[in-house]
C-alpha cells in the first residue's frame, strides 16, 4: 500500500505534470491505435461485400482465390450446368468488371457490379436499386469520396450514368463497388471500346448459387465441382475471408510495422515522462534510499507511477482516436478505421500497460546509482 500511496501523493503534488504526461502519453497510444484500426478496417471492407452475397455458394473461376482484387471469368454456359445438378434452385450470374468513375473532372478506380437477380446493393442509405435505365448505384463512401449524391451524373467507360442510390457495406480501398443491371451493362459494353470481342466471350464473372431447403450443403457442391470443373466453389463467408486474407498478405506487413514504430514511440515517451519525473523528484527518492529502500522498491514505485499515467491516459487515448478515425475518413472516406473494435481496443490496452510498465523501469538504472549524500549536498 505504501508504494500506491507515495505515487500517488507524488502524481497529486504537481498536477500541471501530470495532466501534462497524462495528455501526451494519450496522444501517442491514440495514434497507434488509429493505425491498427485502419489495419482492421481495410481487412473488415474486402471481407464485408462478399461475405454478404445473398448465395449458400459462390461459383468462381478456378484457381482464382478472391472475388474483387481479381475477377474470375465463368464460361457463358456455367448457369445451366450449375441449374441441372439437384438441390440448385437458382444460380444467377454477376460481373464483375474494374473501371475508373469520373465525376467532376475527378477520376478513382472502383469495381463494377453487373446484376440480374441477386448481387445487387442490399443495403442502401439512400434512393434506391438501378434499374434497366441509364442508373447506377454507388458505394455511399465511393460518392462521399467524390462529392456525388443521388441525382447527380457520373461517366463510365465515356457512359453517363445517373445516381440512383448509395450503399454502405460495399466499401473497399482498393476497389470500392458500384452497381448496374446486366441489361445496362450490354448497352454499356456496345457503346464502348471494351475489347470483349478478343477471346472467349463472357459476361459472367461469378454464379450466386442458391440452394433448395433442406439440402446437404456438402453433397450438393461436391455434385457442383463435378458439373463445372472450371469453377472453385465457396461459401459467402470463406470467399469474404479469401479476399481478407489477400489483403492482410498485401498490407498486413507494412500495417503492421508502422503499428509497430508507434507502440514504439509509446514505450519511448513513456520513458521520457518518467525519467522526468524521476528527475524533478530526486531528493524524495534519495530519502527513501537513505532509510532502506532497495532496487524492489524503486522497481515498484516507477512501474506504479507509470500505471498512475496510463490508468486515466488510456480511456482519453480512445476519445482521441476516434477523433482521428473521423479526421481520417473526412480525409478519405475509403479508410475506416475500426477503434472500438474488441482487438484493437484490447491489443491497446496491453501496448499501453506494457509500455507504462517498460517505460517506467527503464529509469530504474538511474535510482540504483543514486547516492543519498550527493542529493542532499544539492
Amino acid at each position: 500500500m505504501g508504494v500506491f500511496y507515495w505515487t500517488w501523493r507524488q502524481w497529486l503534488s504537481q498536477p500541471g505534470r501530470a495532466a501534462l504526461a497524462v495528455s501526451v502519453y494519450a496522444a501517442v497510444l491514440a495514434l497507434s491505435m488509429l493505425f491498427d484500426g485502419i489495419r482492421v478496417g481495410i481487412l473488415d471492407d474486402l471481407r464485408s461485400f462478399p461475405a454478404s452475397l445473398p448465395a449458400d455458394l459462390i461459383a468462381i473461376e478456378s484457381g482464382n482465390t478472391t472475388f474483387s482484387l481479381s475477377p474470375s471469368k465463368l464460361p457463358q454456359l456455367a448457369r445451366s450446368r450449375a441449374e441441372s445438378v439437384p438441390g440448385v434452385l437458382n444460380a444467377p450470374p454477376i460481373m464483375l468488371l474494374p473501371f475508373i468513375l469520373e465525376s467532376d473532372g475527378a477520376s478513382t478506380p472502383a469495381m463494377l457490379v453487373a446484376f440480374d437477380e441477386a448481387g445487387g446493393p442490399e443495403k442502401l442509405t439512400e434512393g434506391r436499386a438501378p434499374t434497366t435505365e441509364r442508373e447506377i448505384a454507388l458505394d455511399a463512401n465511393l460518392a462521399k469520396l467524390r462529392g456525388v449524391d443521388v441525382g447527380d451524373s457520373v461517366t463510365v467507360w465515356d457512359y453517363q450514368l445517373t445516381v440512383v442510390g448509395l450503399s454502405t457495406g460495399s466499401t473497399s480501398p482498393f476497389t470500392p463497388y458500384a452497381f448496374i443491371t446486366y441489361d445496362r451493362l450490354l448497352d454499356l459494353v456496345l457503346d464502348s471500346d471494351l475489347p470483349f470481342g478478343t477471346g472467349e466471350f463472357s459476361l459472367v464473372s461469378a454464379l450466386l448459387i442458391q440452394l433448395e431447403s433442406g439440402v446437404d450443403l456438402t453433397a450438393v457442391r461436391t455434385q457442383l465441382e463435378a458439373a463445372m470443373p472450371d469453377a472453385d466453389l465457396f461459401t459467402p463467408g470463406e470467399l469474404g475471408d479469401a479476399d481478407s486474407d489477400f489483403g492482410n498478405r498485401l498490407l498486413g506487413p507494412v500495417l503492421f510495422l508502422i503499428s509497430g514504430i508507434a507502440w514504439l514511440i509509446a514505450l519511448l515517451t513513456m520513458a521520457m515522462l518518467r525519467y522526468a519525473d524521476v528527475q524533478s523528484s530526486l531528493r524524495q527518492f534519495g530519502i527513501h534510499k537513505a532509510i532502506g529502500a532497495g532496487p524492489s522498491w524503486l522497481a515498484q514505485t516507477l512501474t506504479v507511477g507509470g500505471l498512475w499515467i496510463c490508468l486515466p491516459a488510456f480511456p482519453l487515448a480512445l476519445v482521441l482516436a476516434e477523433m482521428f478515425a473521423w479526421v481520417t475518413a473526412e480525409w478519405n472516406p475509403l479508410y475506416g478505421a475500426r477503434i472500438l473494435e474488441v482487438e484493437v481496443i484490447v491489443r491497446g490496452a496491453i501496448v499501453a500497460l506494457l509500455a507504462a510498465t517498460a517505460g517506467g523501469l527503464l529509469s530504474l538504472r538511474r535510482l540504483t546509482r543514486l547516492e543519498p549524500v550527493i542529493v542532499f549536498q544539492r
